[in-house]
């Protein structure tokens, strides 16, 4: 009888998880916006959510969207205008996102208490300083450890920080890791933790080798051999060099690209340019290439976020910059041209 019980009990518990959902395996991302009748939002993820570019089409103001999940997962909604918005997700959640399209910061993502609790994060870290926002994320991700959202803003504000001391960095990770210890994302992002401030200024470059992908509009004869061409870091001994992490599928990529150009063009010394893209689309990577002309050497192994490099290097965000001097140490680096690298390129102009 006794075992009878636990059976029926058991059932009972299935059948209690099946309910709490209308689609298990799978979240769904409903979202309204006013001021905006028809139009399209693309959406990625920056780990194991989604495996390609997707698109929501709006109708009347609204999408619905579904995706099948096995975990947890960080999307992001590309708005037209390249600003991001993160959502995080799990297998039978219901996520709403709600605003105004002409005031696109002020989005409203709710349905799971993660994503209320980084709408409320995003509220209060609007008008604080650099400094400031690294603080509330410290405190949100120290308060909130459980829940995705402290992995989102760890990385975010920490790992992709030049700013964060490695002490730091590593007391918030080890307290996120006690947290969520079965966290696979997270266990994942050690050697990110371990590297941290490899790239700090100052510090020497890494060494690599890198195979170069021939120009897409190279002759066939000349495509072969461009192929087996391969660049390493003492190939740019004795000249300034800036490498560019980017992807045409991320906002701001575009314009890094041109400001690279812009300051070759600018610099009386010799300026070496690196393209590393984190394309998995092949034909878009040969047509932005055509469109930006990126006439100097790029590479792509098209594995976007999972290119060894990119994981060596702890490269979290693009698109990202390093700027390296002419001994191979690294001047500048960072995700923000304007506060990470431009200020030491006004001191490479007046030499």
């Amino acid at each position: 009888m006794r075992h009878v019980s636990q059976t029926l009990y058991c059932i009972a518990f299935l059948l209690a998880l099946l309910s709490c959902s209308n689609h298990p395996g799978q979240v769904r991302i409903r979202g309204r916006f006013a001021h905006l009748e028809q139009g399209e939002f693309f959406i990625y993820s920056s780990d194991i959510g989604l495996d390609r570019i997707d698109t929501l089409h709006i109708q009347e103001g609204r999408f619905d969207y579904m995706l099948p999940l096995d975990g947890e997962a960080t999307l992001h909604i590309l708005y037209p205008n390249y600003s991001q918005l993160a959502v995080f997700a799990a297998p039978g959640e219901d996520i709403k996102v709600e605003g105004d399209a002409q005031n696109l910061s002020e989005v409203k993502v709710s349905g799971t208490r993660c994503n209320e609790i980084y709408t409320q994060f995003r509220r209060e870290v609007r008008e604080l300083s650099q400094k400031d926002a690294r603080a509330l994320a410290r405190r949100y991700a120290l308060e909130y450890p459980e829940e995705t959202v402290a992995r989102f803003l760890f990385s975010q504000y920490f790992l992709l920080s030049d700013s964060s001391t490695h002490h730091e960095t590593k007391e918030i990770y080890d307290s996120l890791c006690r947290a969520r210890p079965e966290d696979v994302l997270l266990s994942q992002l050690a050697s990110a933790v371990r590297h941290h401030a490899i790239l700090r200024p100052g510090a020497p470059l890494p060494d690599f080798t890198l195979v170069t992908l021939p120009h897409p509009d190279s002759k066939e004869k000349d495509k072969e051999k461009a192929e087996s061409d391969t660049i390493r870091r003492k190939d740019f001994k004795g000249s300034h060099t800036l490498f560019i992490f980017w992807a045409t599928w991320k906002s701001g990529s575009q314009s890094a690209i041109y400001r690279a150009r812009r300051l070759r063009r600018e610099m009386k010394q010799e300026l070496k340019i690196v393209s590393y893209s984190l394309d998995f689309d092949r034909q878009r990577l040969q047509d932005a290439v055509r469109r930006d002309s990126v006439d100097f050497p790029n590479h792509c192994d098209f594995r976007c976020w999972n290119s060894p490099l990119v994981r060596q290097w702890g490269i979290q965000n693009i698109p990202f910059f390093i700027l390296i001097d002419p001994e191979g140490h690294i001047i500048a680096s960072g995700s923000d041209w304007k506060d990470d690298i431009e200020p030491k390129t006004k001191d490479l102009l007046k030499e």
